[in-house]
């Protein structure tokens, strides 16, 4: 256990919801489920979603809580609450990684006296001001805190650290599903896995895509994911006449099963602050084209883990796909680039990161102490259920 370790500490989330298909709450739950298992109190406040029973079955205490920023007097209850809680369980930090949270952390950490540590998940959405309420800010690349800094973000409370998807809880929870429920992938082929909405460019890679297999009959284009432009996208294939060449599948439950299958990894963001995509990718081993935005050409080693491309440049996304597609030694090669050092993706490597972030506002270690959270939860009006597991780790762990 390293040192940040031993410092035990009770960390509490907050997020709008806990619901798989959102980047954001991946990155919530990972960090959580890293932190409860490296012996720390951690607390996941939220209005429920899938992935509740993971966090309880991982050892955090999943605390029902909305956060909705359109329902104001909901809002001040939970402000009201999360104080309560703070105080009764002796919350070390507040973790806001949603709008709606950052405001009903930002009240609840004056009033409690506990550090607020904000993730800018989405720094693109012009909301995400709010994440300067934050003790400490944290940008997940490198660019996006540039970025974030040239939009008046205090410099000296902006820190980095990249995603972690890989090898996270939310993979071990998937692995014992219905083989049956597993896409099978036909070889070879390419492979997006986003939202579709405008942000990911997933017309561009349509288009690219359609310069190419009517001369390389043997290759697939395989679109997973959901979203409001879904209709539209299909239309389109329809339209090019590759719906048996460009197959569409929907959401699927942990994408590695895709990965796995995978010849070329590509992803035609317009914005993508840091991609858990290509952390995925990486680690599975394929080869990658991306645009280079955000924070993906520092994800990619600026070019020597996976070829970077411009933005909204169909053109050019087809002519660097064409020449991987027709090279099976340089695709290996690329597969080969991608995995070296794609280790740092591993979701493990978020809790001493995040621990120095934590680390550095808090400004006093706390007294040992004994107590029973989940009744001091319970004297304060919130419903919580300390799971078995949790009980395991608070009698082994040292005081």
């Amino acid at each position: 256990m390293n040192n940040f370790s031993r410092s035990r500490r009770t960390i509490v989330h907050l997020s709008k919801h806990c619901g798989r298909g959102n980047g954001n709450v991946h990155v919530a739950v990972d960090l959580a489920c890293e932190q409860a298992r490296a012996g720390h109190h951690v607390y996941f406040c939220s209005g429920g979603g899938t992935f509740v029973r993971l966090l309880e079955r991982e050892g955090v205490h999943h605390l029902t809580l909305p956060q909705d920023q359109r329902r104001p007097f909901a809002l001040l209850r939970s402000m009201a609450v999360l104080t309560r809680l703070c105080r009764a369980i002796g919350a070390d930090i507040l973790h806001a990684h949603m709008m709606g949270g950052v405001l009903v952390g930002a009240v609840a950490s004056r009033f409690a006296g506990v550090p607020l540590v904000t993730t800018v998940h989405n720094s693109f959405d012009r909301h995400s001001v709010l994440m300067r309420l934050g003790d400490r800010i944290v940008a997940v690349s490198e660019a996006d805190r540039k970025s974030l800094i040239d939009r008046g973000f205090p410099q000296d409370r902006t820190q980095v650290v990249w995603n972690a998807p890989v090898a996270s809880a939310r993979n071990v929870d998937v692995a014992d599903r219905a083989p049956g429920s597993v896409p099978r992938l036909r070889r070879p082929n390419i492979t997006l896995i986003c939202g579709l909405h405008a942000r990911k460019g997933v017309f561009d890679v349509i288009e690219a895509a359609a310069s190419l297999l009517s001369s390389m009959p043997e290759w697939t284009l395989y679109i997973a994911g959901e979203g409001p432009d879904r209709a539209e996208l299909e239309e389109r294939v329809g339209a090019l006449g590759l719906a048996e060449r460009i197959i569409f599948l929907g959401y699927v439950e942990g994408p590695e099963v895709l990965y796995s299958q995978t010849d070329i990894f590509v992803l035609a963001s317009y914005a993508d602050p840091g991609s858990l995509t290509i952390g995925e990718a990486r680690a599975a081993g394929c080869a990658i084209v991306a645009t280079s935005v955000g924070g993906t050409p520092e994800m990619l080693g600026f070019g020597a883990a996976g070829r970077l491309v411009p933005p909204g440049r169909p053109d050019i996304m087809g002519r660097e796909l064409g020449e991987i597609m027709r090279d099976r030694p340089r695709r290996a090669a690329m597969g080969r680039a991608a995995l070296r050092g794609a280790e740092i993706f591993e979701a493990s490597r978020l809790v001493p990161d995040y621990m120095r972030v934590y680390e550095e506002i808090v400004r006093r270690q706390h007294p040992a102490k004994r107590h029973s959270a989940a009744s001091r939860v319970s004297e304060h009006g919130i419903s919580s259920g300390p799971t078995e597991k949790t009980r395991r780790q608070e009698s082994a762990c040292p005081r």
